[in-house]
């Protein structure tokens, strides 16, 4: 069993209810940000593309404890208008001179033909295979649909070596993955799929969650620490540590409304990049921060959090050591240390 039965049926029926209350809109999400490509600074392309919404979350296990995202999608999709909108959006998106990653998410798995049916994942990628500027295609899936029939339909539509499919692995604990997320996937699961990805040519990039529910500060760092280890021996391109924030409709928002949990420490993020990027200097290391500076975010005092998120931003585009190794300085970080102090003494 790769879920528990009964947190499985609580995450479920708070899904349910909150699903009664979904939006309904086939808008197609873009926009253009800074990024870093694995060849040095650049732009990012983003598309949030109007599908049903990931099959896990919609399914009889109930989805993910921490992810709301269905709540965005409408029930059903207009594919013709999807790539429309799509075709014209890539189309003013390209400068003269840039170079560009396309990020295609559809808050769920692209490569599941329940959200995007294989022929519009054909069209939508033979479009960005059009131009030059395009050096990166980022897909995002479920390692259930990392099959040989998907990757071969990515082969056919562009230069799959441009390819990276982004997995939400979260942990490479498997207890977490099943007692705290509700994943219903093992490591063992997403290795499989790695090596399918890489064999077919194409890259893997890796999401980490720091701080899912009923796992502390002081555990979560040490699991984010050990969780890029596995995945620097296996080969993993690319690895995203994702800071939990709270979403509406979602077993973690029920525990945060409680105040039984509280969201992630900046100064927490800020130690685990430095102590990764310290030991893997090469991987490219991304810290992504939803919310950020807000109590439903990631955050410190309020008093340092600017100085913090921007620097974890300049990192992340320059990958460079230096822009995260200033000595931040402020009152909060005693309480950080005693915060981390309590919760170890208090666990051992």
């Amino acid at each position: 069993m790769k879920i528990d039965s009964e947190f499985s049926k609580t995450i479920r029926e708070i899904r349910e209810k909150s699903l009664e209350d979904r939006s309904h809109t086939r808008k197609v999400v873009h926009w253009v940000e800074d990024h870093r490509l694995l060849s040095g600074p650049g732009k990012a392309i983003v598309f949030i593309l109007p599908t049903r919404g990931c099959s896990w979350a919609l399914s009889k296990s109930g989805g993910c404890s921490i992810c709301g995202y269905i709540y965005d999608n409408p029930q059903e999709s207009d594919y013709d208008i999807m790539l429309k909108t799509y075709k014209e959006k890539l189309h003013e998106s390209i400068k003269e001179g840039e170079i560009y990653s396309l990020k295609l998410f559809t808050s769920g798995s692209f490569l599941d033909a329940s959200e995007i049916p294989e022929d519009i994942q054909k069209r939508i990628l033979e479009e960005a295979s059009q131009f030059k500027e395009i050096l990166e295609i980022v897909l995002e899936s479920r390692p259930e649909y990392v099959t040989k029939k998907a990757l071969d339909t990515i082969a056919e539509s562009t230069d799959i070596s441009k390819v990276e499919v982004a997995i939400g692995l979260e942990s490479a604990n498997n207890d977490i993955l099943m007692k705290s997320i509700n994943k219903g996937f093992f490591w063992e699961d997403f290795e499989k799929a790695k090596s399918r990805i890489t064999g077919a040519g194409a890259r893997v990039k890796a999401y980490l969650l720091f701080k899912p529910p009923f796992v502390s500060e002081y555990n979560s760092i040490q699991d984010i620490i050990q969780s890029v280890s596995k995945l620097n021996e296996v080969g993993v391109d690319t690895i995203s540590i994702n800071a939990i924030s709270i979403h509406r409709g979602t077993y973690l928002s029920i525990l945060f409304e409680k105040n039984h949990y509280r969201t992630p420490w900046l100064w927490s993020l800020l130690h685990i990049c430095r102590e990764i990027k310290s030991s893997y200097p090469k991987l490219r290391l991304i810290c992504d921060i939803v919310a950020a500076g807000t109590q439903r975010g990631a955050h410190n005092c309020g008093n340092c959090d600017k100085q913090i998120i921007d620097a974890l931003k300049k990192f992340t585009l320059s990958q460079n050591l230096e822009d995260i190794s200033e000595d931040f300085v402020c009152s909060c970080k005693t309480e950080w240390k005693s915060y981390l102090f309590e919760e170890k003494v208090t666990l051992s």
